[in-house]
């Protein structure tokens, strides 16, 4: 009996020492080692824009849903002028649970700026955050070699900035008769500079090219105070654009908030094409006729709203859509630059824009193939305040000069103070 109790004990012992051993080895397992802590997933989805990429296409390469997506576009777009986005910009989201729903956003197109969008309610509210930029006034001067184009590339000026300076003094400049090599030109620049390199975004502040038979061509640029206005831009001393047009911008700024082509539309979330270029502005701004012409319609379009088309003497027809008012009557002749309506919401529209529509032969075509200008001379007001911004340039041009390295940090206004 004695033996069979122990072996009875014994077993128990057994068992016992088998529950204590899986007890520590099952507690051991949900234990994780110092330096070793859960990590928790990344709540970003993170997205590159790719060659011909863009919102739209990576935002459905991600799953995101068709309505979402294009709500979220048009929202995305009063924020963002869609012209701008290149390949290598990034889109970071976060979803609800289920993906159907983007609630959050961030858009990054160069280090030192940074767009957050935070979903609240039927709205997506937007934030910019910019990091701090060196500002530096740069002179770069050269001779011509064969074409302006290499010799303002091999001075160091960017292509943006060489294509800038060439529309700006071909106005003026005879380069096919009477340019030659050794003509001289001066350029002043503000660079904008972060972390030790050159960031998108100079401003052109004066051109100057000076030649035996072309003589010498000097321009200025002038600034309204409103950086987004057509206006900005290069102007001889007599206050004149040097790139000549018969046709303007049908609004004083310019944010593109839809483009032309492919896009997902806000109210069906299916892809359609979009005939014409979204505008961002306010309610009641003024809308412009881009160039003379007869006007065909003016009336309320249906899904357009309040809407004038206006034909031009090529042909062309050009088209203004969800206008809070009409500022023309059908078969009246417009001159270019008349108000021929105001800014509204009217018709199928997510919130006060203007829709600008071109159409050639019969078919729509996009608005940014056509050349416009903001506007060939300044007006005497505007003159005024030119004349004191030429004075300003010169005088900056004179003191980046007196320097030996031909640049100095940015502390200068080329718009005159209100005060």
């Amino acid at each position: 009996m004695h033996k069979g109790r122990a072996v009875l004990l014994g077993v128990i012992a057994a068992l016992l020492f088998c529950f204590i051993i899986i007890a520590l080895f099952a507690k051991g397992s949900d234990e994780i080692p110092p330096g070793r802590e859960k990590v928790k997933p990344d709540p970003w989805t993170t997205m590159i824009i790719p060659p011909g990429g863009s919102i739209f296409s990576i935002l459905d390469d991600a799953g995101i849903p068709h309505k979402e997506i294009a709500t979220f576009a048009f929202r995305f777009g009063d924020h963002v002028d869609v012209t701008t986005i290149q390949p290598g910009d990034t889109l970071r989201i976060q979803t609800d649970p289920d993906r159907e729903r983007i609630t959050r956003a961030m858009f990054v197109q160069e280090p030192t700026i940074r767009h957050l969008f935070e979903a609240s309610g039927d709205s997506l509210r937007h934030t910019l955050e910019e990091l701090p930029v060196e500002h530096i006034i740069r002179i770069i001067e050269g001779t011509l070699q064969n074409t302006l184009d290499a010799s303002l590339i091999r001075a160091g000026l960017t292509t943006a900035e060489k294509q800038y300076i060439n529309n700006g003094l071909e106005g003026d400049v005879d380069f096919g008769r009477k340019a030659r090599n050794g003509d001289r030109f001066t350029v002043m620049l503000e660079e904008r500079i972060f972390e030790g390199k050159k960031m998108p975004g100079s401003k052109i502040l004066y051109v100057s090219y000076d030649g035996e038979r072309t003589g010498k061509h000097e321009l200025f640029r002038f600034e309204t105070g409103d950086e987004k206005s057509v206006y900005n831009g290069l102007y001889n001393k007599e206050g004149k654009t040097n790139t000549s047009s018969a046709v303007g911008y049908p609004l004083g700024r310019i944010h593109v908030s839809s483009a032309f082509g492919r896009r997902l539309d806000p109210f069906t979330g299916r892809w359609t094409h979009h005939e014409g270029v979204d505008y961002r502005a306010g309610f009641g701004t003024s809308v412009y006729a881009v160039a003379d012409g007869d006007v065909t319609e003016a009336r309320y379009a249906g899904g357009y709203g309040n809407s004038v088309r206006i034909r031009h003497r090529s042909g062309t027809i050009t088209h203004y859509a969800h206008l809070s008012s009409l500022g023309a009557r059908h078969g009246q002749k417009v001159r270019k630059g008349q108000v021929i309506g105001r800014v509204g919401s009217t018709g199928r529209s997510t919130g006060p824009h203007l829709h600008f529509g071109l159409m050639q032969s019969g078919r729509w075509i996009n608005p940014s193939q056509l050349k416009m200008v903001g506007a060939e001379k300044l007006n005497n007001q505007q003159m005024k305040v030119f004349a004191l911004q030429q004075q300003n340039i010169r005088n900056l041009l004179i003191q980046v000069q007196a320097t030996r390295g031909k640049s100095i940090a940015s502390r200068y206004r080329i718009t005159p103070s209100q005060s």
